[in-house]
């Protein structure tokens, strides 16, 4: 009986030796881990510091073209006050290296002027040619809000069809974006007589089915619904092949998923703006898809939407073409230059066709962008008859000789015209 407790005696006082050495080993590990990281944690603003003191010299040496930084999410108010979620990270261009690309902003660099300020080419150190838009912050009130909505709003989306933004630049009140350089630079230089540069028809198609596609990306398969406001020639840049892509989303508006369309004030060109947009202030995606008809109409007679210079009944291009198309004669607003290299009668038809549908008077009349590409790929047949446009009365008044008239563009819209003293006081009610 004492053998027995004298082994389990033994047994125990093993067994806490062991328990023991244990607990021991491992606050001398814990007391180690925290002596290493009270050091490393002393050491880090220090190599931060020194990264710091060395990042203006390799800067200067390799990378003051271009840092990365990361914008806010905060949501910002202005156009897009719909949008939520961060921009992202994206290039920030140092505005001394801009000024150097551009000449310091020359006028022979001046590519054109979008929505909200001039656009210039410009070279940067390692030959890249971009298109950089300096915004006027004297010609908008809200100049960074439209600049920040379009920066949230191009860095969010990605088609072909589209401008790829390449960074932005802000500096004091200097609000910048750089742009990929599209090397055929804008269309309306060429349709406008411009350029001596000549489409022939395939390429002229490869446009509008190009921008019919960026236009149904935004639309429709985006993960954002959105409306461009401002389609118009010289919003349709070419690439080196004389692919389009769509540009300036300044004006751009997102909509939520529930409304049929927002109430606001009109912003846009008008000759591309479809009546119940204008008149109303109604705006959906309905009003780019009649911005898209009268482009359309352009692209084919390879002329301005509005000419005051022409014959009365032909000043109006929409009006003109409608006329043309009830007496069976549309083919004659063809380019000349066009007929004379050839093309597909019944293919320009069909385009005339989609330019009629698109620019119906009432916005539920008109098609889908998913639909227009298919009725320009051939994937559908023709099989609604457009009903005719909704026209300006071009009447001169008394007190404006120069100006056509507001009043009454149609029977189709008999309601009182937007003006001042009953425009909504704020962006959207």
């Amino acid at each position: 009986m004492g053998a027995q407790n004298s082994s389990w005696s033994h047994h125990t006082s093993g067994a806490l030796f062991f328990f023991l050495g244990g607990i021991i080993v491992l606050i001398i590990l814990l007391i180690l881990l925290f002596v290493y990281w009270m050091v490393i944690k002393r050491r880090s603003p220090q190599e931060a510091e020194e990264k710091m003191e060395k990042k203006p010299s390799i800067m200067s040496q390799h990378h003051d073209e271009v840092v990365k930084v990361t914008f806010s999410s905060k949501q910002q108010p202005g156009s897009m006050d719909f949008f939520s979620g961060s921009l992202g990270t994206i290039s920030h261009f140092n505005l001394n290296t801009l000024r150097r690309a551009t000449r310091n902003f020359h006028s022979k660099n001046l590519l054109g002027s979008g929505g909200f300020g001039p656009v210039y080419q410009g070279k940067l150190a390692d030959g890249r040619l971009v298109a950089v838009k300096q915004l006027s912050a004297e010609k908008s009130q809200q100049g960074e809000k439209e600049f920040l909505a379009e920066v949230r709003l191009i860095t969010s989306i990605q088609h072909k069809n589209l401008v790829r933004l390449l960074g932005c630049c802000t500096d004091g009140s200097q609000r910048i974006l750089v742009y990929e350089y599209m090397k055929n630079k804008s269309l309306d230089r060429i349709l406008y007589g411009k350029s001596d540069q000549f489409l022939d028809w395939s390429t002229r198609f490869q446009i509008i089915l190009g921008v019919a596609r960026g236009l149904q990306y935004l639309h429709e398969d985006s993960h954002l619904r959105i409306v461009h406001r401002d389609i118009k020639a010289s919003n349709i840049l070419l690439d080196e092949k004389f692919q389009p892509k769509i540009g300036d989303f300044g004006l751009a508006r997102f909509f939520p998923e529930d409304q049929a369309y927002l109430s606001t004030q009109f912003a846009g060109t008008l000759g591309y703006t479809a009546p119940e947009y204008a008149i109303r202030g109604e705006l959906s995606e309905k009003a780019d898809i009649y911005s898209f008809g009268v482009l359309v109409l352009e692209i084919i007679s390879c002329r301005k939407n509005t000419d005051l210079t022409l014959p009365s009944e032909m000043q109006y291009l929409p009006e003109y073409a409608w006329k043309l198309y009830e007496k069976s004669m549309v083919m004659g607003l063809v380019d000349p230059k066009l007929r004379e290299h050839g093309l597909v009668e019944k293919d320009v038809m069909r385009a005339f066709h989609v330019a009629f549908l698109c620019l119906q008077p009432h916005a539920g009349l008109r098609p889908a962008m998913s639909e227009i590409v298919a009725l320009l790929t051939f994937k559908v047949e023709m099989v609604s008859t457009p009903m005719r446009p909704s026209f300006f009365d071009r009447r001169p008044k008394k007190h404006d000789e120069d100006m056509p008239s507001w009043e009454a563009i149609s029977d189709t819209f008999s309601v009182p015209i937007i003006t001042d003293s009953n425009l909504p006081t704020s962006e959207d009610r």
